[in-house]
Parts: structure tokens; C-alpha cells; sequence
């Protein structure tokens, strides 16, 4: 199952409805405060719009890390969080490390009762 990022596909949605709203609708009003953008609209609408694309594409991607996730070292098993390990090398043994999310049913005689 691939992990889709929710905040990223949100806003992907949110500026690529956003984008042509304002590609079509070049006056409007919020509170009291209206604007009129007719030399603007198209340009800006699209730009809104394709990145409102880019950030759905980003969000589908595959191969994303949750940067969450916590690895393990199979020597040392000290466990540290992803964003402290981008190369998956222990910083002490410089063996690679592991995700920890099974880690002790992958190697049984490394748990501790």
C-alpha cells in the first residue's frame, strides 16, 4: 500500500480548484474588500493551478519515507528517528540500520525478556 502525504494532497486539491476559480473569476470581494485582477487572472490562475498539480504529483510519489519512522541498529540497537539517519548508517557502528517496525520478529535473539 503506498502512503499518500494527506497534507500534501489537500492543498494539491485546495490550489488546483483555487487556481482555475481564479482563472475564471478575475473580480471578487472577501469581507468587504474587493479586488479586480482582469490583466492578472489568467496568469495567476494557471500558475495557482499547476502548483496545485505539482503538489498532488508530490503527493503520489513513490518511494516517500515517513520521516516519523524510527530505525534500528542491529550491533548497538539504539533506535533513532529517520530525519537523524537520511543514509541509513549507524552513526556509531556505520552499519546500516533497519526500521524498527518488526525489527524483533526479523531477529528473535535480540529480545530481551
Amino acid at each position: 500500500m503506498r502512503r499518500v502525504n494527506k497534507l500534501l494532497f489537500a492543498g494539491g486539491i485546495v490550489n488546483s480548484f483555487g487556481g482555475v476559480l481564479v482563472a475564471f473569476a478575475p473580480t471578487g470581494c472577501w469581507y468587504g474588500y474587493c479586488w479586480n485582477q482582469e490583466a492578472y487572472n489568467v496568469p495567476l490562475g494557471i500558475g495557482i493551478a499547476c502548483l496545485g498539480l505539482v503538489m498532488l504529483v508530490a503527493s503520489l510519489r513513490k518511494g516517500q519515507r515517513d520521516y516519523g519512522e524510527m530505525y534500528i541498529c542491529s550491533r548497538c540497537e539504539t533506535a533513532l528517528p529517520f530525519a537523524e539517519v537520511p543514509d541509513e548508517q549507524c552513526p556509531h557502528c556505520h552499519i546500516p540500520m533497519e526500521p524498527l517496525k518488526g525489527f524483533y520478529t526479523r531477529h528473535p535473539e535480540l529480545k530481551k525478556d
